[in-house]
């Protein structure tokens, strides 16, 4: 019972430590058109430089998409909801079909104040040992979900 405890307190920390971004490089950023989840392949290529300059680096990819606070239509929350995680989707498959290993975050910001189509990408360099706590709390290596 009490390594039980221990385990699962240390899945809590390992929850809080993974949110941390304590030396956050921008990537910048990828906008989406209206009603789409695709992105231009223009960003493909800004990706595609993302992953030959972190492969290497000990840290994890933190994925930011906001979302308007200010929708009072349930059904139009609920799509802009499904779109947000489509969009995020598309950004992991593009990843990992590029077989990137490294381990991704993904945030949806609730409280945006303004309407936005844009997902932030942010890479939070850190030690080996934090490293190994952001990767307790993401699955497997090559499912990025």
């Amino acid at each position: 019972m009490k390594q039980l405890l221990l385990v699962m307190m240390s899945f809590l920390f390992a929850a809080q430590a993974s949110a941390a971004c304590p030396q956050n490089i921008s990537f910048g950023d990828i906008p989406f058109e209206k009603n789409s989840s695709y992105f231009a392949s223009q960003y493909a290529k800004q990706l595609q430089k993302l992953i030959e300059q972190t492969q290497a680096d000990s840290g994890y990819l933190l994925l930011e998409f906001p979302l308007n606070k200010g929708e009072t239509n349930k059904k139009l929350r609920d799509y802009n909801l499904w779109l947000a995680n489509r969009r995020i989707e598309r950004v992991k498959t593009f990843l990992t079909k590029a077989d990137y290993n490294q381990p991704v975050i993904t945030k949806l910001l609730t409280a945006s104040k303004q309407d936005t189509r844009t997902l932030s990408i942010h890479w939070c360099q850190q030690d080996e040992s934090e490293t190994a706590i952001a990767s307790a709390t993401t699955p497997g290596r090559h499912q990025l979900k």
